[in-house]
């Protein structure tokens, strides 16, 4: 491993970079819609058209709540092509951002507590990661962030044999990125940072620090955020390589 100075932070988004949490999020986003918010049963999809629509429009989801939202754009046959149009459907349902999430999650601990073993199948890490994990995993200088909570992490990351200490993942919640990693590299003396997300909008608003993000082009990525030069991109094949280089 490259000798880092100690001052380097490391900061890794979950869902889209570790792991590939599409499958278990729509199931959960399913059961938390339908059976929880309209108390009816979860529509039949025997040919995966609505599955095809929620992959599509996963890129545009920041937190738990916004699956629900998907969920409610296809059953109402709403057209959102962008960011702006699937923000635009959040802001105008402002009441329902919060019950949204709190639905998310009690569908997501309903799931684990009574089928651990289906959760964790319907949470793979990507290829590479796991290793990648296990050789980082007491390095002070690498964290996870994301806007999942925390202890959902652990479990999946202990379940996969990689032994990560909890203090070092972090959920943002609402808060934006950039601005939680200002707080955490004054908290932890960082002078220098690598963030890599796959939610081009976590990008956005300026660092007190210099932070170089750079956009996981394996994950949930639109092909227009690749090719619009906004933001460095990084392959799944690179990544060891730009984690050893800072």
């Amino acid at each position: 491993m490259a000798d880092h100075s100690k001052d380097r932070l490391v900061f890794l988004d979950f869902d889209g970079v570790i792991c590939d949490s599409l499958p278990e999020c729509h199931a959960v986003s399913l059961a938390a819609y339908y059976r929880l918010y309209l108390k009816t049963v979860v529509p039949n999809d025997q040919d995966g058209v609505k599955e095809a629509v929620f992959r599509r429009l996963r890129p545009f989801i920041r937190r738990g709540g916004d699956y629900l939202f998907i969920q409610m754009a296809i059953h109402q046959g709403l057209s959102l092509e962008s960011q702006s149009d699937f923000d635009s459907l959040v802001s105008g349902r402002q009441d329902l951002d919060d019950p949204f999430h709190e639905l998310f999650y009690e569908a997501r601990n309903e799931l684990f507590r009574t089928d651990p073993d289906h959760w964790y199948a319907l949470n793979p890490l990507y290829p590479g990661l796991k290793g990648l994990l296990r050789k980082h995993a007491e390095d002070p200088g690498f964290i996870i962030l994301s806007t999942k909570e925390a202890h959902f992490i652990a479990e999946i990351l202990r379940h996969h044999d990689i032994i990560w200490a909890e203090g070092r993942i972090y959920c943002s919640g609402k808060e934006r990125k950039l601005a939680f990693i200002d707080r955490l590299m004054d908290e932890l003396d960082g002078s220098v940072g690598l963030f890599i997300d796959d939610q081009l909008d976590h990008f956005k608003g300026q660092s007190r620090h210099p932070v170089r993000c750079l956009l996981a082009d394996w994950g949930y990525v639109m092909p227009a955020w690749r090719d619009s030069g906004l933001v460095q991109t990084v392959s799944l094949e690179a990544l060891e390589a730009v984690l050893d280089a800072g």
